[in-house]
């Protein structure tokens, strides 16, 4: 049984967005090629798809988005949430939705945040056992860097000087930083400073690019001829 595990730098899939005048403006689908993978990978024609957005407080519109673009547009048999925040499911019960899905898909925010709620819950232990049996394991932005044995604080600060280099839960070996495209000069540098004082290498994942960790080999995916993961420092 394959071992997957799929990080997605970063990448819109339709989000609705309130601008200022207060109009909706629903954002670009730019990561579909990636998702149609993400599909493939399961070995499913109509898998069923765990969404945990544990990372974004388990926020219905993230939801709402996730169902819209890998349900109705990519064929998921089923889309389901895991929500974790202020769950009353018992491990038994939070166990069993996690070993019944066929692709789990974690989502993006904060994931210093989405990791103390794992530990605390054991939930880190049950996705790992999903991932030794051979569930596809996929995520965005904080869903894509938590595998690594480390990540950085980059949400959490306003002032670069700040920056640290934090413990993941070390399935992937080295660090990983999403939207790495969209960083300015002088974050790059200092991650890269960090990562030599430290003795880490790792990878930068631009928006709309997915690492793909298939048991002990790594491929890329890029749906943009402009943007690419690359070994840093």
């Amino acid at each position: 049984m394959d071992k997957i595990i799929i990080a997605v730098g970063g990448g819109e899939i339709g989000r609705i967005e309130i601008l200022p005048d207060g109009s909706a403006h629903q954002t670009d689908i730019e990561t579909t090629k990636i998702d149609r993978f993400i599909v493939e990978a399961s070995g499913k024609t109509h898998p069923k798809l765990l969404f945990i957005g544990t990372a974004s407080r388990d926020k219905t519109t993230y939801l709402e988005v996730i169902r819209e673009h890998f349900l109705n547009r990519l064929g998921c048999g089923s889309v389901d949430p895991l929500n974790l925040v202020n769950t009353t499911l018992s491990a038994d019960e939070i166990r069993h939705k996690i070993m019944a899905a066929d692709i789990i898909y974690v989502g993006g925010g904060d994931t210093t945040n989405m990791l103390r709620v794992w530990r605390r819950l054991g939930v880190d232990k049950m996705l790992y056992e999903a991932y030794e049996k051979g569930i596809v394991i996929a995520g965005i932005s904080a869903g894509a860097i938590c595998w690594f044995e480390y990540y950085d604080n980059m949400d959490d600060i306003i002032d670069i000087n700040d920056l640290d280099i934090l413990p993941g839960l070390s399935w992937v070996k080295g660090f990983g930083v999403p939207h790495y495209n969209q960083l300015s000069a002088d974050e790059k540098r200092r991650i890269n400073l960090k990562l030599k004082e430290m003795n880490i290498s790792g990878w930068s994942i631009d928006d709309c690019v997915a690492l793909v960790f298939r048991n002990d080999e790594m491929s890329v995916i890029s749906c943009r001829p402009d943007r690419n993961a690359v070994q840093i420092p």
